[in-house]
């Protein structure tokens, strides 16, 4: 019964906003025949001219305010600068030829507003009569005022001529003071994952909400792909060129409750803003150089190290006798000798420089009936990996159209489509069910002495013997089962022989085969009604489409056989996803605004509707034998499918009231309430109605504006604000089967079907609720050319979603529960100066810097980690240490530790001391002599770590290394991060340099453990020549060992220190220079040329090949680098034109 009020409750609410649509749908139509049976006046005439009605303005109290406005370059007076009252324009003046004004305003306006065009908007408080002079700062600067004063803390943007495919990249060159951003690597459009003011969640998702033109966008952070290191952005499908602001709120975003507690991202598109048609069109493109990679082994050494390596495999002997030991036979008249004696470089021909297209055409216009803004953009950009490619086109049109005086209403119709030619990228967590099939991991780890070029072995019938000749027009090991294969030399060491990346490079190109192709839909509505000076009415309605499609594909050809444990053989393998999510949105709000004298009162109520369904089936075989045709069909083997089918919808009412006393004194109230059908049905926290648990987020924020004050009298401070504020706000990003008992269909050997337990439901599961309080201070001095600003925020997150170990009886390890506790304090500060401002020459400079803290206070009590001493006969005695948490296998095992009192995210593994040079310091470095390695074997409880292994840190001091010795070895989380910038303009040329920077944070290096571990027949690093050889040598990589070796392996490849690198850096982002030519044409307004750099150098200790790393939206996986393609030097040039 409860169930069925609440879908009445929801349904209803959908059938109503649907009813809206249709009501502006009519609207629409009815402001086009406005347009069409208006009558033109006059026949150059951008726009049919109408009688204004006449304002009816208050009687006040008025007093006159006189001064002279001047350019703060040349101190001469500027003409036609309007003058107004701060926020109010009802009260307006203009300048004189000589800049001087006299405005008459009430007596209680406290504050003046400047505003020309060229120049920055300038606030001045009112401070007598008389000499209220204003220096007005060129729009070559940042501006630093508006008509109006915010007490929030909001960093804006205004892409202008950008390159950026995706919005995140002006977001990390512009704002990552205020939005930290990890950028997701080198593969075009893949954006970054960002975080705004430190992390808020675990679990959940992290990153900020996103409003585009006021409706919620799901960004599907938790959905996956089928490709390896590949992330389905869905912001790449907004055209940067298309957007006009963007704002960061940090702050009073309690408006969107129980999605609003890790801040949110506002992107407005662009209007028509201009009655007079004008066209802008933007053509540019450029060039990304081939990356560098990690120097591996070339073919000597990498033979040395393999011939070094077999000598500590279980029956070494007999593997070393093999046939296909071809690589150790040195006798150059061995018929196979070529096969295995070759020198190549793997890595070289897998990258290449990329070039990158864009171009961009839009239209504004109109008249006092309709405004439109029509934009086409398409872009197309390789990535420096072979055959990895992003081409996109958008279109997109945005109206607002006049229907009466009281009534109008704006109409945006988007489309975009964007297609990859992908390949896997980087290293996957496991190789279980797969072949290796990355081609940059494979040009690391192949073997060198092997040519990716076929031999052709010949019988010679003069000398009576076989001939082997390369042949450069067929890849090598097309067929696995062909003899000689050379490629197969591994699995004689307890491994399995790796693909020829060429082939896989070759044979799955194809839309059919290595491609994904996404789409967006989107229409919205919103009308207004305006009912009276005071009171308007309007609604918002959108529904937005999106679709997903992506294809993976193996190649028959050149990739090996393997046995998969609970499959069988496989080699090629065959993948098919298909996503569709549909998203209906609605708005409802009123607005009363009124200013009663030196009073001033803004109330806003709403209700916001948010319907989401979202559908996936997938399907993936394995050993389709025809690479021309990779369909998917019965045929194949071990046939695979699913899918899911979600729907949730969410509601909610908010009330805002602004006030604010002679702009002087500040007050903003939110309270929100929002219910999800994820929430489950007996959560503890906010109130029950209409048969639904609804969580409820209030908010209040403060400011005063010092400057304003009549005794502030410090000529050198222009503007001094002081905001204070509290909210709550929510995380509704709950596991959409959480609240839900449910089976999932599983195959056992891949033959028998069966049902499988996969969650025990938590009724009480509900969102997660963030309380927030910030104090924020900012100042502009010295006529404005200096801006400083400084925020402190305190954050605590209550009913944290976590895991709860639950009893083995159920089957299961875990639950959801919302148990956990999590703090997270940190500070933001900008600084931005005006250095030179001359005529001619004018150069600002600037800094942002953001630095956080968190920390676990709470998780479930059933989530311990018991670390227990061994005694000296191997048995576990007592307990060492219990630590409340538990670990997350990232790319490792257990390697990740979510506990209290530690920060999010933590690296936890063993502490190292070096590598032991002799037996003679390896034999005092324990309680028993020699330090143990626990064997779990009975009878053969320990082997012993000896000269050449690693000296790990024995932290419980019991004398064997076990998991009571695994400590914090690292910590994601930066100390500092922001931007640095500078901006030099001479005359009609602008210099615009950004650097980025991130200094203490950790980096969990993968790559590096897998091409350092020296225990793999995959080729190593050349940090591997340096290895530990003989008893004395003092290095820092330890002796090869074999894990098959029961004798001597004391797993030094574990996670450790080794692997944790510090992750700081100073990276020169971007420099562009640009030029504005001289014109004077009645077509052309202007033309503006440009050239940049990205990416030009990085100051970094970092090992790897990038320190800016990211292999997933988790807060969990920040800071793990997968070996994913990374950022390039690249070079863009261009041209925009004004018509």
């Amino acid at each position: 019964m409860k169930d069925n009020r609440k879908n009445q409750f929801m349904h209803w609410a959908l059938r109503a906003s649907v009813c809206l649509f249709m009501l502006s749908g009519t609207t629409v139509l009815v402001a086009q025949d406005n347009v069409d049976d208006a009558e033109v006046i006059e026949e150059d005439s951008a726009a049919v001219k109408k009688k204004p009605k006449k304002l009816e303005i208050p009687t006040y109290e008025m007093k006159s305010v006189s001064g002279k406005v001047l350019d703060a370059a040349t101190g001469e007076g500027l003409s036609g600068v309007r003058v107004q009252a701060l926020n109010n324009k009802l009260y307006t003046a203009m300048t004189e030829e000589d800049g001087s004004y006299t405005i008459s305003v009430p007596k209680f306006v406290t504050s003046l507003y400047f505003e020309v065009s060229g120049y920055n908007g300038m606030q001045c408080a009112i401070k007598g009569e008389s000499s209220q002079d204003v220096k007005m700062l060129s729009s070559a600067f940042k501006p630093v005022y508006k008509d109006g004063v915010s007490i929030f803390s909001v960093s804006e943007m205004h892409p202008t001529n950008t390159t950026a495919i995706t919005a995140e990249s002006d977001i990390e060159n512009t704002l990552n003071g205020s939005v930290r951003t990890v950028s997701r690597g080198g593969v075009p459009a893949q954006g970054a994952a960002m975080f705004i003011q430190g992390i808020n969640s675990l679990n959940a998702n992290a990153q900020p909400l996103i409003v585009v033109d006021g409706v919620v966008w799901d960004m599907q952070y938790d959905r996956s792909t089928i490709h390896q290191g590949f992330i389905n952005n869905v912001l790449n499908m907004l055209d940067v060129d298309d957007i006009a602001d963007i704002k960061v709120l940090k702050n009073g975003t309690a408006l969107y409750g129980a999605k609003a507690s890790n801040g949110v991202i506002e992107i407005t598109t662009n209007r028509g803003k201009s009655q007079a048609t004008r066209i802008n069109a933007r053509i540019y493109g450029g060039f990304e150089t081939a990356p560098n990679y990690v120097d591996v082994m070339n073919a000597g050494q990498y033979r040395s190290y393999l011939s070094e390596l077999i000598g500590t495999y279980k029956d070494s002997e007999d593997n070393s006798s093999n046939f296909h030991v071809g690589f150790l036979n040195e006798d150059p008249n061995f018929v196979y000798y070529p096969l295995y004696h070759n020198n190549t470089d793997w890595s070289k021909d897998l990258y290449r420089t990329a070039f990158t297209q864009n171009y961009k055409v839009g239209v504004q216009g109109g008249d006092n009936v309709a405004m439109y803004n029509l934009s086409l953009g398409y872009t197309k950009s390789d990535a420096t990996a072979r055959m990895t490619n992003f081409d996109r086109l958008n279109l997109r049109f945005n109206t607002d159209i006049t229907i009466t005086d009281a009534l109008s209403a704006s109409f945006d119709l988007a489309y975009g489509r964007s297609t990859y030619n992908l390949r896997d990228n980087g290293w996957a967590e496991s190789y279980n069910n797969d072949n290796i099939a990355s081609p940059n991991v494979l040009g690391l780890i192949q073997a060198p002495f092997l040519s990716p070029y076929s031999y052709v072995v010949t019988w010679d019938p003069v000398n009576l013997v076989n001939k082997v000749a390369m042949d450069k027009r067929v890849y090598a090991g097309k067929y696995f089962d062909a003899s000689p294969n050379p490629f197969l030399f591994a699995q004689n060491y307890d491994s399995y022989a790796l693909a020829n990346p060429y082939w896989i490079l070759k044979n799955g190109k194809g839309n059919d085969k290595n491609y994904m192709e996404q789409t967006q839909f989107m229409i919205n509505v919103t009308p207004k009604y305006v009912v009276n000076r005071n009171l308007t009415i309007s609604d918002r309605f959108s529904y937005i489409l999106n679709r997903t499609s992506e294809k993976y594909y193996l190649p028959y050809s050149g990739t090996p056989s393997r046995f998969i444990e609970g499959l069988g053989s496989v080699s090629s393998s065959v993948k098919s996803q298909y996503g569709k999510e549909t998203t209906v949105f609605n708005d409802l709000r009123a607005e009363w605004k009124k200013q009663m004298g030196a009073h001033f009162l803004d109330v806003l109520a709403g209700m916001r509707l948010s319907n989401y369904t979202y559908s996936n089936t997938y399907v993936k075989g394995y050993n389709n034998t025809n690479d021309k045709l990779p369909n998917l069909s019965y045929g194949l083997s071990f046939l695979d499918y699913g899918g899911t089918n979600d729907t949730w919808i969410n509601l909610a009412y908010y009330l805002n009231a602004s006030y604010n006393y002679r702009n002087r004194y500040f007050v903003d109230g939110t309270v929100s309430m929002e219910s999800s059908s994820r929430f489950g049905k007996e959560a503890d926290s906010g109130m029950k109605l209409f048969g639904v648990r609804w969580g409820l987020f209030p908010s209040l924020q403060a400011g005063w504006l010092i400057s304003s004050e009549d005794w502030f009298n410090a000529d050198w401070v222009n503007s001094l604000k002081l905001t204070a504020g509290y909210e709550m706000t929510g995380n509704d990003n709950i596991d959409y089967y959480a609240t839900r008992t449910y089976f999932q269909n599983i195959k056992f050997l891949n033959t028998a079907t069966g049902l499988q337990l996969a969650n025990i439901a938590n009724p009480k599961i509900q969102w997660e609720t963030n309380h927030r309080f910030n104090i924020g201070l900012q100042t502009n001095l010295f006529d404005n050319r200096l801006s400083l600003g400084a925020e402190v925020y305190f954050s605590k997150t209550t009913n944290l979603l976590t895991r709860k170990e639950v009893s083995y009886l159920t089957g299961l390890a875990n639950m959801w529960t919302n148990e956990g506790a999590l703090r997270n304090n940190g500070v933001e500060v900008s600084v931005s100066g005006v250095i030179v401002n001359s005529k001619d020459w004018k150069w600002q400079a600037g800094f942002t810097m953001g630095h956080y803290s968190n920390k676990i206070t709470d998780l479930p009590s059933t989530d311990k980690i018991d670390l227990y001493n061994i005694d000296e006969n191997g048995m576990t005695s007592t307990i060492y240490k219990t630590i409340n948490g538990f670990t997350t296998s990232v790319y490792g095992k257990d390697n990740v530790l979510t506990a209290k009192n530690y920060a999010a995210g933590v690296f936890y593994g063993y502490k190292t001391k070096g590598v032991f040079k002799d037996n003679a310091e390896a034999s005092t470095a324990g309680k028993y002599g020699y330090l143990k390695y626990p064997t779990g074997v009975v009878g053969d409880p320990s082997r012993d770590f000896k000269a050449g292994d690693v000296h790990f840190v024995d932290v419980n001091g019991d004398g064997w290394i076990s998991e009571a010795d695994m400590v914090k070895i690292g910590d994601p989380n930066p100390d500092i991060y922001g931007n640095i910038f500078t901006s030099l303009n001479w005359k009609r040329f602008t210099l615009d340099i950004n650097f980025k920077y991130s200094l203490g944070n950790d980096i969990y290096d993968y790559q590096r453990s897998q091409l350092e571990q020296g225990s793999t027949v995959w080729n190593q690093s050349k940090a591997l020549v340096n290895r530990w050889r003989y008893s004395g040598q003092e290095t820092s990589i330890p002796r090869l060992m074999s894990s098959t070796n029961t004798e001597e392996w004391v797993n030094n490849e574990r996670f450790s220190d080794r692997w944790i690198d510090n992750g700081s850096y100073l990276k020169l982002k971007k420099v562009r220079l640009t030029y504005q030519l001289p014109l004077s044409l009645s077509w052309l307004q202007g033309l503006t040329v440009f050239g940049e750099c990205n990416n030009i150098f990085t100051l970094t200790k970092y090992k790897g090949e990038d320190p800016e790393v990211s292999c997933g939206n988790s807060v969990l996986y920040q800071g793990v680098d997968a070996g994913y393609l990374p950022q390039s030097f690249s070079c863009n040039f261009g041209v925009t034109f004004n018509l």
